[in-house]
């Protein structure tokens, strides 16, 4: 970029991050937050993904303020987590806003710049977050490039319109099939997966279980689930074979069924559905298409 002669880091700590050791590896000066530089000495800040709210004091260090680059469509998802919350929402778009820092708040400056991002029903927050860096690079760089003309043309943000997108925690992970539907479930599963595996009890023996894989609810709808099993409560399992499809572990939402696998029982391996079913609820004596029990939320570990 013609506009940029001289560039800098700062880093809330030096070791362990991307940023850190990309601008290590690149000869890039480096400075821990807060930056010890002189007002004027840099024109502009930028800001992604920091995670710390910036003070007066070091905004005013640079005479063209600073500017934060957003993952999502602003004023909604204001927060720390936006892609995640996007997809276990079930947004069918997000997008990246590029917006001026104000001192001490997130997420609330005037918006310089926007652009949509879709989102489709199967994408994992791994991937989606790849693609807008893409796109929030590319759009920075265009707002770098013709700075007075996005300030000039700045909107504020609406905060009626405002939703929240905090920084998660692993309660995110918990499941109660009594409150979640299965499209509730999948969308939780695609928006954390590479973070953290869902979790809930095994009833029959109070145990806490992982599920490393959870199927897109469309792929069990041949199953005829909801009128075989129509009396069942949620959180009631059955694992179904179903001839080439493969065989799933099966559980009843809220609304509708979901299909888990990769499960991981306390000091064991990820199993299959089909390991699991033979491990675990065969033991029942029934056969493996009707052997049922209760999965319940993990209250222990919030």
């Amino acid at each position: 970029m013609k506009v940029i002669n001289h560039l800098e880091v700062c880093c809330i700590r030096n070791s362990g991050t991307s940023v850190y050791k990309y601008a290590e590896k690149n000869g890039i000066k480096t400075h821990l937050y807060p930056p010890k530089i002189d007002t004027g000495q840099f024109d502009l800040g930028v800001v992604a993904s920091f995670g710390k709210l910036i003070s007066s004091s070091v905004i005013s260090k640079f005479p063209r303020g600073m500017i934060n680059v957003h993952g999502s469509l602003l004023p909604k998802l204001r927060g720390a987590a936006p892609i995640v919350h996007a997809i276990k929402q079930g947004m069918p778009e997000t997008g990246i806003t590029i917006m001026k820092i104000k001192p001490k708040k997130f997420d609330v400056g005037e918006m310089l710049a926007q652009e949509r991002v879709p989102i489709p029903p199967d994408m994992t927050r791994k991937i989606l977050t790849h693609q807008m860096a893409t796109v929030g690079s590319k759009l920075l760089c265009e707002v770098l490039d013709n700075l007075d003309s996005y300030e000039a043309g700045a909107i504020t943000q609406d905060n009626s319109a405002a939703t929240l997108a905090p920084a998660i925690t692993k309660s995110i992970a918990l499941i109660d099939f009594r409150l979640q539907s299965s499209n509730e479930v999948y969308n939780l599963w695609r928006s954390i997966e590479d973070l953290m595996k869902l979790r809930c009890k095994w009833k029959p023996t109070d145990t806490s279980i992982r599920f490393g894989c959870v199927h897109p609810p469309q792929r069990i709808l041949h199953l005829k689930l909801a009128s075989e099993y129509a009396d069942s409560e949620p959180g009631f399992a059955v694992w179904v074979k179903s001839g080439k499809d493969g065989n799933f572990l099966c559980i009843k939402c809220r609304d509708g069924w979901i299909a888990v696998d990769k499960i991981t029982y306390p000091n064991r391996k990820a199993m299959s559905a089909h390991d699991f079913a033979n491990g675990f609820m065969k033991k029942s004596g029934k056969s493996n298409s009707q052997t049922h029990f209760m999965f319940i939320k993990d209250e222990t570990e919030s």
